[in-house]
């Protein structure tokens, strides 16, 4: 404990030199330019947004394979991977169906459960990502409290690497005039385990965690251009892989003994942004996307004998309209999103490790999200930016397989909020909203391979959020200060019912913290950057004698950066991360503390050009104190692990 406290200390030592170096270095004012993240093209570093945003580049984690090694990178961002080997991001602690997942403007989280396997998005698909969090506007789409947005990549870029677990990664993307191609592989025999992991069970070697194995390969192609006075872009991208899950290290009955053999997700996605006067822009964005998986379920931690198999289909379209129209010092949005998603599943049970002479029939869900919304930015002075929106969402059940229709979920949703550029780098900002988060069809209906109780009778989630902040950028730095509140009634948990979990809605729960980091730059060579997240989640209400917790959600956030660049070429990096206190529920359903974590990260490089093109040669020492890193009871996260490799800049 007395360790830990200190390398607490050391990480909150570096942050706040950053963040001092930072306002010592106070300069220049902002300026207000209009952004909104669910579109494809970036935007500006110093843009004004009304919610918090924070950007990263691919770049800085050449190293990652696929999105949720890039993404831990974003602050406030918890991505734990759970029970059934997903990998889901939480940000600022609501919960993982509140957040959003676009890709080039396309919502692609899967709808049937309204999240998204980031494990199974290639890092090599992605040239940025930014997140948005505290109150976000009504065009973000139904059941967006949060968002991601990641960015195909658009420049030549490569990279190959070798590491622990006999981990080989490679990816390439090449621009060809207005298109960019590429492709991607990675695979693993399995994550390093941890040499301290509590592994009581189902635990079969010594140096790698059992079922942790995984392929995954890609192809993208994007172009765009400019066709009868729009701009135009037409993305695609192909993934398919398979990969095992680990098994819950602590239980001796119960555990999942879970394989995808076989998983594939096609995307494609049209953009169009079209002129239709000197004030006035239309924004159109139109996506295919095809996501198949499949689930086979084992006797033991052996994975010899299947017992029953599950077989997901689904095929979702979108559309989304964006239409802004400046006219003097007001700026006028209106927004139109509709997806409409089937999911077909085939749940087999097994004889003695063979499948049944006659399959089931499908089991066949359709849904229809659909939202409409109207904004008005003003602004008050040269300083002061005022919003206001209020938009109506809508989540139509249209098919429910085996279970009884279900009535349509829809609220109203609106923000309030205000900007104010204080001057000398400077920026306030003030927030308040409303948003419906409406059960997604799984949680109304799965039974995942018999391990839960459906529940149609569950109720949409209202959610009251606010944030204020204080946001400085200058020559050398930048800081931010970001307190912030969520309160939720008929909040969506889980109970124990026997040996099964079925899904409920409390009375409510609330969120309340903070944001703080910023980053320094004391010398031209070198950049100090760190960010902490403080979050306090609890139930309204609790039974006598209960906890009055929620599951998995760590109460402090912390990481601190340094980097080094040589002018001869020599690279290094050292990063720590700090996971606070969480809870996880046992065998039982009773929530139990996780161990808090201190983490250490290094990279070493050195740059050198051939040919004409800079490349970078790399070691990356993750996890280097082979702490244990506790997302989820019996499940720990990755030991200590070195990959080298080679990647163009």
């Amino acid at each position: 404990m007395r360790g830990q406290k200190i390398q607490v200390c050391l990480i909150l030592t570096a942050l706040a030199a950053a963040c001092w170096g930072s306002v010592a270095e106070a300069q220049s004012a902002l300026s207000f330019s209009e952004t909104i993240v669910v579109t494809g093209p970036r935007e500006a570093p110093n843009s004004a947004a009304f919610e918090t945003r924070h950007a990263l580049d691919p770049l800085s984690a050449p190293d990652a394979a696929s999105a949720d090694e890039l993404l831990r990178a974003l602050p406030a961002l918890h991505l734990p991977t759970n029970s059934r080997g997903e990998t889901i991001a939480f940000v600022r602690n609501a919960a993982e169906r509140q957040v959003a997942i676009f890709y080039e403007g396309a919502d692609i989280n899967i709808p049937w459960d309204n999240r998204l396997d980031l494990s199974l998005i290639p890092a090599g698909l992605i040239g940025a990502a930014r997140s948005a969090a505290g109150p976000l506007a009504p065009h973000y789409g139904v059941n967006a409290l949060a968002a991601i947005s990641l960015s195909p990549i658009e420049r030549n870029a490569g990279a190959i690497s070798y590491g622990t677990g006999n981990r080989v990664d490679g990816r390439l993307a090449v621009v060809l005039g207005p298109a960019t191609i590429g492709g991607s592989y990675a695979r693993r025999d399995g994550d390093p385990l941890p040499g301290n992991a509590r592994r009581p069970y189902s635990q079969t070697g010594r140096t790698l965690r059992t079922n942790t194995d995984r392929e995954l390969a890609s192809l993208f192609g994007r172009v765009k251009g400019r066709v009868a006075a729009q701009d135009v872009s037409l993305t695609a991208f192909h993934v398919w892989g398979s990969k095992g899950i680990a098994p819950e290290g602590n239980r001796d009955t119960g555990a999942r003994f879970w394989r995808y053999p076989d998983v594939r997700h096609t995307l494609i996605v049209g953009n169009a942004r079209s002129a239709l006067g000197a004030s006035t822009e239309l924004d159109s964005t139109v996506w295919h996307q095809r996501f198949g998986q499949t689930i086979d379920d084992y006797a033991s931690a052996a994975y010899h004998r299947v017992n029953a198999r599950q077989i997901d289909r689904d095929r979702t379209w979108g559309l989304r309209e964006l239409l802004k129209h400046r006219a003097g010092a007001a700026m006028f949005v209106g927004s139109f999103n509709l997806l409409q998603s089937t999911h077909r599943q085939r749940d087999i049970a097994y004889v003695d490790g063979n499948p049944p002479t006659l399959l089931p029939a499908p089991l066949f869900y359709k849904q229809r999200n659909w939202s409409i919304g109207g904004e008005i930015e003003y602004d008050l002075s040269r300083a002061v930016r005022g919003e206001i929106g209020i938009g109506y969402d809508v989540v139509d059940y249209l098919r429910t397989g085996d279970k009884p229709p279900v009535d349509k979920a829809r609220d109203w949703t609106g923000r309030a909020a205000l900007i104010v550029d204080a001057g000398d780098g400077w920026r306030l900002r003030g927030a308040i909203g409303r948003k419906m988060r409406a059960p997604t069809m799984r949680e109304r209906f799965g039974e995942a391979i018999k391990r839960f109780l459906p529940n149609p009778a569950l109720k949409p989630e209202q959610i009251l959020s606010a944030e204020i902040a204080a946001e400085w950028r200058g020559r050398n730095g930048s800081f931010y200060l970001i307190p912030f509140a969520q309160d939720l009634d008929n909040t969506i948990d889980q109970r124990r019912v026997g040996s099964l979990r079925q899904r409920i809605n409390l009375a409510g729960s609330t969120v309340q913290g903070a944001e703080l980091g910023g980053d320094w730059r004391p010398h031209r060579h070198l950049t100090l950057s760190g960010n902490a997240t403080w979050a306090r989640a609890r139930r309204k209400q609790n039974a006598a004698g209960e906890l009055n917790r929620l599951a998995e959600k760590p109460a402090v956030l912390a990481n601190a950066r340094a980097d080094y660049t040589h002018p001869r070429g020599a690279t290094a990096a050292i990063e720590a991360r700090y996971v606070g206190r969480a809870y996880s529920a046992d065998s039982i359903g009773a929530l139990v503390p996780l161990r808090t974590s201190t983490s250490v990260d290094m990279h070493l490089g050195h740059r050198f050009e051939a040919g004409g093109q800079p490349f970078e040669a790399f070691v990356h020492l993750a996890n280097i104190g082979d702490t244990v890193i506790e997302p989820q009871l019996g499940l720990p996260g990755p030991g200590r692990a070195i990959r080298v490799g080679i990647r163009m800049r």
